[in-house]
């Protein structure tokens, strides 16, 4: 008797636990700790539009044209998708966003997204806290290969990590020279295409009593890199990233000439040295005819100007071994720290955001250069382009752009740079003793990592 009863509660028990299984009553695994996004079926890409998102974007867009054109866009996406909400959070500087990423990420509250700058997305891939995008970029709601060829080259690959797609571009600049197109005119010439030219043509509209420099700028490590490239320098770090490579070998004449080849303008009066935007204050006043910026100050001039006179822009002058210029600004990561859903909803935003329609508002809003060659090519930035002729340079200037390093330790690099370039420029060094010192200083930082 106890033995049927057994076999009976067994067979019981068992029908309950199949029937179970089948209705899904049975505790379901998930390698995403319950946090995964299941509406995709493990896409990582693929929205449910029966569940509410929220997502973090954290920025330095904190004020201006570049505030407002970023709200205006988020609001366009939310109302586009009303299950998505996405809170901006921006920050005051690019070194407060980086300083707040860092410690979140320590405390694994990071965003599920924010602006990123090349060098520390190595730093946090190194340590896994940001997503490759790739399942996203070939999930359901990924990327086409029309989409992924439609973005510039130089730009897509600017936010790879050994080849791997880590970044998306969002707002991208580079460095071109903006000159006093009527002062130009009145001595009758001709924005300089040539190193040399554009020298020559410094002291040719600068005034004896000192009322007027050629050239008002405020040293950074970029115009150094510029001036390095053109002279024919080629990497800036070793293969490893743990020492410099631009003082080695031929490299270090290249990176000599590119310290001291504005010195002797700097002390004969030609060249103004100024201090944070103390160049912008030059130019608007007239008070010098040449200034070297990101074309991302073209609105600032312009504010500050009012069309006093006339101004515009040109490519950074070619120099023995051609055109270069640096390319600014910041891409857009998801952070591994996020909820699966939050990044799902990242990654949607992220692809608006980067999206043809998106990045033509953002360019025309802020003046930013085009991510996407479509964009760039539309008849709606062709008219823009036909007002405002100038902003074309920078989208020009792409495929001449470049980023001196990815690895972490190049930020502390850049600093050293900056400030013993500056020195040189003062005649406070040598170009031989502020190279020796660069290299030595950023060696140190480069080896620990």
């Amino acid at each position: 008797m106890f033995r049927n009863w057994s076999r009976m509660t067994y067979v019981i028990m068992t029908v309950v636990l199949l029937l179970l299984a089948a209705c899904g009553g049975a505790p379901a695994t998930s390698s995403s700790g319950g946090n995964g996004n299941t509406s995709g079926g493990g896409d990582p890409s693929v929205l449910d539009a029966n569940k509410k998102y929220n997502i973090e974007f954290w920025e330095a867009f904190a004020t201006g044209a570049n505030k407002t054109t970023l709200e205006t866009l988020t609001q366009q996406y939310m109302k586009a998708h009303p299950n998505v909400t996405v809170k901006l959070q921006p920050y005051d500087s690019y070194t407060t966003l980086q300083t707040k990423l860092t410690a979140a990420i320590a405390a694994n509250k990071p965003p599920a997204l924010s602006q990123i700058y090349e060098n520390w997305a190595t730093q946090y891939q190194q340590s896994d806290a940001i997503e490759s995008l790739q399942p996203y970029i070939s999930g359901k709601n990924g990327l086409s290969q029309q989409d992924l060829s439609d973005f510039y080259p130089t730009l897509l690959k600017d936010g790879q990590i050994n080849g791997t797609q880590y970044m998306l571009p969002f707002n991208k600049s580079d460095e071109v020279v903006y000159y006093n197109e009527d002062a130009l005119q009145k001595l009758n010439i001709a924005p300089p295409t040539s190193m040399t030219d554009f020298v020559a043509d410094l002291s040719k509209v600068t005034k004896a009593d000192g009322s007027q420099w050629g050239l008002s700028f405020t040293p950074s490590v970029d115009e150094w890199s510029i001036l390095y490239k053109a002279f024919g320098g080629s990497d800036f770090v070793s293969n490893d990233g743990k020492s410099t490579a631009f003082d080695q070998g031929q490299n270090k004449a290249y990176a000599t000439a590119a310290l001291g080849t504005l010195t002797p303008l700097v002390k004969a009066g030609v060249v103004h040295v100024t201090q944070a935007f103390g160049w912008q204050n030059d130019f608007i006043a007239q008070k010098a005819v040449f200034t070297i910026s990101t074309i991302a100050s073209y609105p600032f001039l312009a504010s500050g100007i009012k069309g006093a006179f006339k101004f515009n822009e040109a490519p950074i002058p070619a120099g023995p071994a051609g055109q270069f210029t640096v390319l600014f600004g910041t891409n857009l990561s998801i952070y591994s720290g996020a909820s699966a859903d939050s990044k799902a909803a990242a990654w949607d935003y992220m692809k608006f955001l980067t999206s043809a329609s998106a990045n033509a508002t953002f360019v025309q809003g802020t003046g930013y250069m085009p991510i996407r060659q479509s964009v760039y090519n539309s008849s709606a930035l062709q008219s823009y382009y036909a007002k405002v002729p100038a902003r074309k340079v920078g989208p020009q200037m792409i495929d001449h752009a470049f980023v001196a390093s990815i690895v972490p330790a190049w930020q502390s690099c850049r600093d050293i740079i900056t400030t013993d370039f500056t020195s040189v420029l003062k005649s406070q060094l040598t170009p031989d003793a502020g190279l020796t010192k660069i290299a030595q200083d950023c060696n140190a930082k480069l080896a620990q990592g």
